[in-house]
C-alpha cells in the first residue's frame, strides 16, 4: 500500500499521533489514519484499540486513504465524519471542483462537463487534482458514492437497487462490484441485520462537530422564512422544495443523544438524494469546525464577547445559490419582513396546484409586472436573472451574478455567505453590521479594518453581529 501524499498535503505526524491517541473529537474529519497491518482506515475518534504508531499512516482525505488501498472501518464509519474544511494550499479551482463533485457533478455529467463549468481544460483539471490531492476527480467521486452508499445501508431500509441509484451508480452490477472491491464485503454484508423496507420516508443522521448553536440557526431561519414554503419552530425546520421529478419535503431537528441532526426526507425519487443531503449540510453549516472558529474570533475584545455568548455559532444559509440570489435582490434596501412578504407573494403566484415551493426561474420570469411590488430597476434585475437561468438554476455562479445590472458588492456578498456557504465573506456596506459594530462595547476603529483580522472566518463574525443587531 502506498502511503505517500502530495507535498502540499503532508500532515504533522506527531500532532496526528497525539490527536488520535487522545481521541480528541475536535480533530474528527480533519484527517484519517490508516493501519498497515489491517488494511483499514479510521477516524481519529475510532473506539477500536489504538494501533502501534509504526503501523499507522495519516491522510488528509478519506479519498487518499482509499486510493492507497485501504478500506473504511466498520466501527467508526469514516463516511459519518464531519466534512473537512478547505485546507491551506488548495486552489480555488480545486475547492470549487470538490464542491461540484459533492453535488453529484460526475454522477450526472462527464469530467469534460465539469471542466467546462470550471472554465478550464479536462487535462489541466486532472493535473490540478494530482498535484494537490494525489488522486483523480473520478476517484474522489467514486469514494464519495461508496461512503454515501454505506451510510444508506447502515441507516435506512432502502432496497439495494435504490441504494445504488441514490448513490449515483449507473447499474446494480457496477454498484455490487465497486462495494466488493472497496469494502471487501457485499452490500448485504454491510447492511447486516437491518431489513430492506419500501418506505416513502428516508431518515438519516447528519453529524457535526460540537458544539452546535441550534437556537442561533433557527433564529436566522425564522427571520427569513417564506410563508407556505417553510415552517419553523424551536424544535424543527420543515420545507417544501422542487426536484425534476416533482415536489419533495424535508424535516430536520436535533438528535437527542448524538452530535447530529435528524433528517427526514420525502422524495418522488432518489436520484438527487446525495446532492440533497449535501444541500442540507451546507444550509445548516454542519461541516464547520467551531473550536477553530471561536479560538480566532474570541481574540477580538469586542467580537469575543458575542462569540462566548453563542458557543458553536454557525453561518446558516438558504437552499441554493439561485434561491439566495433571488432573496438578496428582493431584499435590496428593504427590511427582512418586507422581503419575506414579497417572496411569499411570488411563491404563491407561481404555484399552479399542490404545495407551495420556492419558485423556479422560469416561473418568476413569466410573471407580469403587478406581481413585483418593487422599484422597476430591481424588478428588471430579478426578471433578467430568471430569464437567463430558466430551467438551469444550478448553473448560476457568483461570478455570473456579479455581471448583472443592478447587482452590486453587497448582493454578491450576501449570496456568497448564504448561497455558496463561503466562510470568509464580509458584505460591505451592510447597515446592520455597521450599526451593531458602532454600539458594541469594546469596538474600535472602522468595521472593515477590524474585519480584516477575522479572516478566514469573516462570515461567522458577520453572523454574530447580525444576531446582535437591534433595529
Amino acid at each position: 500500500m502506498d502511503s505517500e501524499q502530495p507535498q502540499a498535503q503532508v500532515l504533522d505526524a506527531d500532532l496526528c499521533s497525539r490527536a488520535r491517541i487522545s481521541r480528541d473529537p475536535r480533530f474528527d474529519g480533519e484527517f484519517f489514519l490508516a493501519v498497515k497491518t489491517t488494511g483499514i482506515y479510521c477516524r481519529p475518534i475510532c473506539p477500536a484499540r489504538a494501533p502501534a504508531e509504526k503501523n499507522v499512516s495519516y491522510f488528509r482525505l478519506a479519498t487518499q486513504a482509499a486510493a492507497a488501498g485501504y478500506r473504511p472501518c466498520l466501527r467508526c464509519r469514516p463516511e459519518s465524519a464531519p466534512g473537512s474544511p478547505a485546507w491551506e494550499g488548495t486552489t480555488t479551482t480545486v475547492q470549487r471542483a470538490l464542491q461540484l463533485i459533492r453535488q453529484n457533478a460526475l454522477s450526472e455529467g462527464s469530467l469534460g462537463d465539469l471542466a467546462d463549468r470550471l472554465g478550464i481544460g479536462e487535462r489541466y483539471l486532472r493535473k490540478l487534482f494530482q498535484q494537490e490531492l494525489g488522486v483523480s476527480p473520478q476517484a474522489v467521486a467514486l469514494n464519495q458514492r461508496l461512503l454515501f452508499a454505506k451510510k444508506l445501508l447502515a441507516e435506512t431500509g432502502l432496497p439495494l437497487t435504490e441504494v445504488a441509484y441514490a448513490a449515483g451508480f449507473g447499474s446494480v452490477r457496477r454498484f455490487n462490484s465497486a462495494v466488493k472491491d472497496h469494502f471487501r464485503l457485499t452490500p448485504s454484508n454491510l447492511r447486516g441485520r437491518r431489513k430492506a423496507q419500501g418506505s416513502a420516508d428516508i431518515h438519516l443522521q447528519l453529524q457535526y462537530r460540537p458544539p452546535y448553536d441550534w437556537n442561533g440557526v433557527v433564529d436566522f431561519l425564522s427571520h427569513h422564512a417564506i410563508a407556505g414554503v417553510e415552517e419553523i419552530n424551536d424544535s424543527r425546520y420543515r420545507r417544501n422544495f422542487r426536484t425534476t421529478a416533482g415536489i419533495a419535503q424535508l424535516e430536520i431537528k436535533p438528535h437527542k443523544n448524538k452530535n447530529a441532526l435528524e433528517l427526514r426526507l420525502q422524495l418522488p425519487d432518489n436520484s438527487r438524494l446525495m446532492s440533497t443531503v449535501g444541500q442540507v449540510r451546507r444550509m445548516f453549516d454542519l461541516d464547520a469546525n467551531p473550536e477553530q472558529i471561536s479560538a480566532l474570533l474570541q481574540q477580538d475584545p469586542a467580537l469575543g464577547q458575542l462569540s462566548k455568548r453563542s458557543p458553536g455559532a454557525r453561518s446558516p444559509g438558504h437552499w441554493s445559490l439561485f434561491e439566495s440570489a433571488v432573496r438578496a435582490i428582493v431584499g435590496q434596501q428593504v427590511s427582512t419582513v418586507a422581503a419575506r412578504t414579497v417572496l411569499a407573494r411570488l411563491a404563491k403566484a407561481c404555484t399552479k396546484e399542490g404545495m407551495v415551493t420556492f419558485p423556479g426561474a422560469a416561473d418568476i420570469a413569466a410573471l407580469t409586472d403587478e406581481h413585483f411590488p418593487m422599484p422597476s430597476r430591481r424588478r428588471e434585475t430579478l426578471r433578467s436573472l430568471c430569464q437567463t437561468y430558466s430551467d438551469r438554476e444550478d448553473e448560476l455562479t457568483l461570478e455570473a451574478l456579479a455581471d448583472f445590472k443592478g447587482v452590486g458588492p453587497w448582493t454578491v456578498g450576501m449570496v456568497a455567505v448564504r448561497g455558496a456557504g463561503d466562510p470568509d465573506v464580509f458584505p460591505t456596506g451592510d447597515l446592520g453590521l455597521e450599526r451593531t459594530w458602532a454600539t458594541l462595547p469594546g469596538s474600535e476603529g472602522k468595521l472593515n479594518d477590524a474585519a480584516a483580522q477575522w479572516r478566514p472566518w469573516r462570515s461567522y463574525a458577520a453572523n454574530l453581529l447580525w444576531r446582535s443587531y437591534t433595529p
